[in-house]
């Protein structure tokens, strides 16, 4: 649940890096929802505008670096038994061993999480989730899709968003679940809130720019979706 959520608004994080690029109408990759898309992707302009944007200011105002960049870590380490599970599930051992080992070192040597002790001592984080899991057995990513405040995902990553949020919330309960997910969505979008923003005011097509963001960034962790993501690099070309 929560990993998903933070990696989906990270990912927003790459369509900054494609500021000086447009859309070009032709040869894009498939979208059949785009239309439903792009309305959801108005409604969350409007949230990041109006709620999101705002509360990142008091956020930033009212916190040391320091202090964010503990928060951001004990959430991350929240996610290693997701990770370790996934990994388990995709059949890769070592990438298991290293989130059990980060979650147990981090939990008591790194005080709930707040440090990183296990990055310093050789267990890197590895974010991988049951999206990622599905690839690995090779499940179709299916159509884009934009869902209501969580942003930019496709069928089978929204699938395994939800299967894995609806998992945490039967062993930990709803209300842990929703205030583990609220929080750890809202430190991931303070990270990137002016890139976005920079993104929004600077690009012709918004949109367009995250959907490509979106499928190449996919396509590096899933080999499986090269082929959309190939098809869908003309979706931004240069000023």
């Amino acid at each position: 649940m929560a990993m998903t959520w933070r990696q989906g608004i990270r990912l927003l994080l790459l369509g900054a890096a494609l500021l000086a690029a447009q859309p070009a109408p032709a040869r894009a990759a498939p979208d059949p929802f785009e239309a439903v898309n792009r309305r959801i992707h108005g409604f969350n302009q409007g949230v990041q505008a109006r709620l999101l944007g705002p509360l990142v200011e008091i956020y930033h105002a009212t916190t040391t670096p320091e202090a964010r960049r503990g928060l951001a870590n004990a959430l991350a380490n929240l996610n290693e038994p997701v990770t370790a599970a996934s990994g388990l599930a995709a059949g890769q051992a070592g990438l298991a061993w290293n989130a059990a080992t980060r979650f147990g070192i981090n939990s008591t040597l790194g005080l709930g999480g707040v440090e990183d002790r296990a990055a310093a001592l050789g267990y890197p984080r590895r974010p991988f989730g049951v999206a990622d899991a599905l690839c690995a057995w090779r499940v179709p990513s299916g159509p884009f899709l934009v869902l209501p405040l969580l942003g930019p995902s496709t069928l089978r990553d929204a699938g395994a968003q939800f299967a894995t949020t609806a998992a945490l919330a039967q062993a930990l309960g709803p209300d842990i679940v929703l205030a583990w997910g609220t929080g750890d969505a809202l430190v991931g979008y303070a990270g990137i809130h002016h890139a976005l923003a920079r993104l929004e005011a600077e690009s012709l097509d918004a949109y367009a720019v995250l959907r490509s963001a979106y499928r190449q960034r996919r396509a590096a962790t899933c080999p499986q979706d090269r082929p959309a993501e190939a098809e869908d690099e003309e979706a931004a070309e240069p000023r």
